[in-house]
């Protein structure tokens, strides 16, 4: 029968025309899954870790058994690792995670050989790069992960870019090594404070057994359906289920202040008190979940239930630095810039990348 597939150019009509590209089922991730249905392969070992390089050169002595590989426009990286006849590995990498498959129909080679590849890819060394999971709800309101890693500096980078008593406060949040009781983190403060950094910080120091996940859409996630926080608390990020077990999770909502006010159960209805009863109510049993909320908002318009005695875990206020502190901070970064009062750390960064060293005595860096 003649084969009477219109070219492209000439589709108009009724009908519908499917056109076959090869590349589509041989690439490396189509190639893994038709294998392991057609032997078929009957046990398989999925791993997730994070790491630095994406190049051919994180498989190490692996590279002598690839099989198969396809780069996406420099965004992901599909690799076929070919072990054996009926033992094979998917290593996808992008976005600075490696997501690995193993699959084979002897569960001790496959457990083996995952752990082995897992290894090589795993360098092992402290990076200053941390995963965090990106979360907002998609057109039909169902919330969709998005996972990035980003830099995040040591805190004695950043500790003199603050005052005693935040420095206190970071350090006792710094000591902690697993979930505590009380749940709720609560950072207020006027912008260019230092907030977003110090984040990043403990984010860094709390990643061998915390996982971060950052909200995008705050309002949606504390007023919208309960669905929204189950599904972000029970999110393993691509871990094994017992890896992702074990760790506790700490989720963010940068500058929700106004939703923590004495007016936000008029405006969100149930969603404050849901997500209060996250951090210790009974939807947080069994979940080891931290809140932190960070807002520009004065501690005294926060509701009462928000900042009851017991329920918060760390609060703390950032504020600017000192006229001392900041002169100090400004000489320690080779300007010649003075202050006259209180400045916030933005307005020093500011004063330094500006390259202005005329005497401010009176006037704060602006």
């Amino acid at each position: 029968m003649e084969n009477n597939i219109p070219e492209s150019g000439n589709m108009a009509g009724a009908g519908v025309y499917w056109q076959v590209k090869p590349r589509l089922h041989d690439n490396p991730v189509g190639f893994f899954y038709r294998e392991v249905q057609g032997k078929p392969l009957r046990h398989i070992v999925h791993e997730k870790l994070t790491l630095d390089s994406w190049s051919l050169d994180v498989l190490g002595e692996f590279r002598r058994v690839l099989y198969a590989s396809e780069n996406w426009e420099g965004q992901r990286k599909s690799l076929i690792l070919r072990h054996g006849t009926d033992l094979i590995s998917l290593v996808e990498l992008v976005d600075g995670w490696a997501e690995i498959f193993t699959a084979g129909n002897d569960v001790e080679a496959v457990e083996r050989t995952s752990a082995a590849v897992v290894k090589q890819i795993d360098s092992g060394e402290e990076t200053r790069m941390v995963p965090v999971t990106f979360w907002a709800t998609d057109p039909d309101k169902w919330p969709t992960p998005f996972m990035r890693r980003l830099e995040a500096p040591r805190w004695t980078e950043l500790s003199a870019n603050y005052d005693g008593n935040v420095a206190k406060g970071m350090e006792w949040l710094f000591a902690l090594k697993s979930c505590p009781k009380e749940r709720l983190i609560l950072w207020h403060g006027q912008p260019g404070t230092g907030k977003t950094h110090a984040l990043r910080a403990l984010l860094r120091e709390w990643q061998p057994w915390c996982d971060a996940a950052f909200i995008t859409d705050a309002e949606r996630f504390v007023g919208g359906a309960p669905t929204y926080l189950f599904q972000v608390s029970r999110f393993g990020g691509g871990r094994v289920a017992a890896q992702a077990n074990e760790r506790s999770k700490l989720i963010i909502l940068e500058d929700a202040g106004e939703l923590m006010t004495t007016e936000a159960r008029s405006l969100i209805g149930q969603g404050l008190s849901r997500l209060l009863n996250l951090t210790d109510g009974l939807m947080g049993q069994g979940l080891n979940v931290m809140v932190l909320i960070t807002t520009n908002e004065p501690l005294a318009t926060m509701h009462p239930a928000v900042v009851r005695p017991g329920r918060c875990l760390s609060e703390m206020e950032f504020g600017p630095l000192s006229v001392e502190a900041a002169n100090r901070w400004l000489r320690e970064h080779g300007s010649n810039v003075t202050v006259a009062k209180p400045t916030p750390l933005a307005q020093l960064y500011a004063a330094i990348g500006s390259g202005n060293d005329r005497d401010t005595r009176n006037a704060a860096v602006a």
